[in-house]
């Protein structure tokens, strides 16, 4: 029921802009889930190309559309399984959430930041997990294609991707391009530890992407929810460079 619930959230945004006008040519034929992940993956890099990354280490700000920056935000990814997303105010310290081989940890200040614009930090990892996946299958268990929409004017496949935990997702890739430009997630909040459990959805979209060590990557991030949006500025992607083991570990 709740994986019911939270994919029928999620597939009434995917379904309402279909008719509308779109810059590019409606394509044509039929192409399956699985074709457009090859070609995604081809469009950021190629097969070869991933499968030798083990490392990735970005760095930026973030911020609110028309406002300074408010902050920095780092993201560690280790092959297979370990990556985790930072995010720095002055004001409140550091929060960050990520995996250690597969297993979840949470590290925090005593001025932690959960979220900002009901933008959590567990959606900005995920958002930026989704951008270091080529071997789909180790974390999902099913992906269909469910839909042909529009974002910002150009024509995009979009997929549901059922993950072995967690709730569904809905990716968008560029027809044209096949690279993700939109991500849906369901956020669930419990403002009381016994308390009622609310979900809105949170929409990312993914911007200006350019190479790095053969990959690429967005400089752009923009997460929107109903309480605003929030952006993050990506200045500095590597691969395949050291990361040390403690970016992993719970303190």
């Amino acid at each position: 029921m709740r994986r019911a619930l939270t994919l029928a959230i999620l597939l009434i945004f995917c379904c309402r802009i279909t008719s509308l006008a779109q810059k590019t040519p409606r394509p044509k034929g039929k192409i399956s889930a699985a074709e457009i992940l090859d070609k995604h993956v081809a469009a950021t890099g190629g097969l070869e190309t991933w499968r030798a990354l083990q490392t990735v280490d970005a760095h930026g700000t973030f911020g609110f559309p028309a406002f300074h920056s408010s902050g920095d935000f780092d993201f560690y990814y280790r092959a297979p399984a370990s990556d985790v997303f930072k995010l720095f105010m002055a004001s409140h310290g550091q929060t960050s959430v990520g995996h250690n081989e597969g297993t979840p940890f949470s590290n925090h200040d005593a001025g932690r930041v959960g979220g900002i614009n009901g933008v959590t930090v567990n959606i900005l990892e995920e958002n930026w997990l989704a951008l270091t996946e080529s071997e789909f299958d180790l974390r999902y268990t099913r992906i269909e294609l469910v839909g042909l929409t529009g974002i910002d004017g150009k024509w995009a496949y979009a997929l549901q991707f059922t993950p072995k935990v967690g709730d569904p997702q809905l990716r968008y890739y560029d027809c044209q391009s096949f690279l993700m430009v939109r991500m849906d997630l369901a956020q669930r909040i419990r403002m009381q530890k016994d308390g009622l459990e609310f979900a809105y959805k949170v929409e990312t979209y993914y911007s200006d992407y350019r190479d790095s060590g053969g990959i690429k990557f967005p400089r752009q991030i923009r997460a929107a929810s109903p309480d605003g949006d929030m952006v993050l500025n990506i200045h500095d992607v590597r691969t395949n460079q050291p990361v040390n083991d403690s970016a992993f570990r719970q303190k």
